[in-house]
């Protein structure tokens, strides 16, 4: 995906790692916006740009500080 600037800020700011890279658009995908961005309607937030919406944005930073932590448990 091609991240929204808040998914980054909210991994790198609960990672459990002294330094976290977010790496995106390493290969083909779509936007993958915010909820704000989805309220406001930028060109990267609507439908037609994006195959899946602001919750699986959320989950993916669920998801991926979960398996963060368990480096460090």
């Amino acid at each position: 995906f091609e991240l929204y600037l808040d998914y980054g800020t909210r991994l790198k700011g609960r990672s459990p790692a002294t330094q976290t890279f977010v790496i995106q658009l390493a290969g083909s995908a779509s936007y993958l916006p915010t909820r704000r961005a989805v309220k406001q309607g930028g060109y990267g937030a609507i439908a037609k740009t994006c195959v899946v919406g602001a919750e699986a944005g959320d989950r993916l930073v669920t998801e991926t500080l979960r398996l963060l932590d368990q480096f460090w448990e």
